[in-house]
């Protein structure tokens, strides 16, 4: 029995319809699979461990080991801020955040995945439950057995030890309202740390109750943010020192003209360090400067 014209053409219809529904869910498919792998790429690169070089120098600057030490040994622990203070450093700088159980722990990402071998949310999980963890990544990870996270109360334990400034940045806008517990365990420590944070209103909680340095971090500095920084006593601006914008104008003489500290992120290299120099910029965060033994 032959096919009417009318079911033909209908049948045709439904087979490209079918062909055109392949093609988009291929599509789609094919992106999807794209992002998926794209993003394990990029996550694999956020934690491989840098090979860095350290450099040496006599230059009358104010070196801040960026989350310790981290150039021999996985940052943020108290091996990395102890080979800072062996090391000479000024400072050593750590990000906070606060534990489920209201304990204040050192680590730069909110979530574990990158440092240590099991994954969660730190403000999910308690104390005790991060202690289950091993940091498992980070430079010479295998001279570190059973290393732990590290918390707030270790990490000024170690500052003291080695007379280093605590250089705390908060982190995120969250807990805000606890702030007063990190500067009596900076009292207890009887050290003088200084408060940085990329967030203008977390250095205005913080002022309240605290009249230590600060700095307002920021990625290229703005009109506004000299102004933000101006309006909070005893605040300098920490700027990313790798940015040509932030030499390419004036706005660093205005900061200065303003009376506001500078200082500069992340300093790897020794070019970048003496351009800083040439500004009369000497607070410098970095990986792997040294001072000279």
């Amino acid at each position: 029995m032959k096919m009417s014209d009318e079911a033909i053409k209908e049948k045709k219809k439904l087979t490209k319809k079918s062909k055109i529904l392949i093609i988009v869910l291929s599509i789609v498919a094919f992106l999807l699979i794209a992002t998926v792998l794209g993003g394990v790429i990029a996550l694999n690169q956020y934690c491989k461990t840098k090979d860095y070089t350290v450099i040496s120098t006599s230059d009358n600057v104010t070196l801040v080991a960026h989350r310790g030490m981290r150039s021999v040994a996985p940052e943020n622990t108290t091996a990395s801020f102890a080979e800072a203070g062996k090391h000479g450093y000024w400072g050593a700088e750590c990000d906070v955040y606060r534990t489920k159980d209201g304990v204040w722990i050192i680590s730069h990402d909110s979530h574990t995945y990158r440092m240590m071998d099991k994954s969660a949310f730190i403000e999910k999980k308690t104390y005790e439950e991060l202690m289950d963890m091993n940091v498992d990544n980070g430079v010479n990870i295998d001279k570190y057995e059973d290393l732990k996270i590290c918390s707030l109360e270790e990490y000024l334990d170690i500052c003291k030890k080695y007379n280093m400034t605590p250089v705390i940045e908060l982190k995120g806008k969250n807990n805000t309202e606890y702030y007063s517990e990190i500067v009596d365990l900076a009292n207890q420590f009887e050290v003088n740390p200084v408060y940085i944070s990329f967030h203008i209103e977390n250095l205005q909680t913080m002022r309240r109750l605290t009249q230590c340095k600060m700095y307002y971090l920021v990625q290229k500095i703005s009109e506004d943010d000299i102004q933000d920084a101006k309006s909070i006593e005893n605040c300098g601006i920490d700027f990313n020192g790798n940015k040509d914008k932030n030499f390419k104008s004036d706005i660093i003489k205005k900061c200065q003209d303003a009376g506001l500290e500078l200082g500069a992120w992340t300093i790897n290299e020794e070019d970048a360090l003496q351009k800083l120099e040439q500004y009369g910029i000497t607070l410098i965060t970095t990986d792997c400067i040294e001072y000279a033994k």
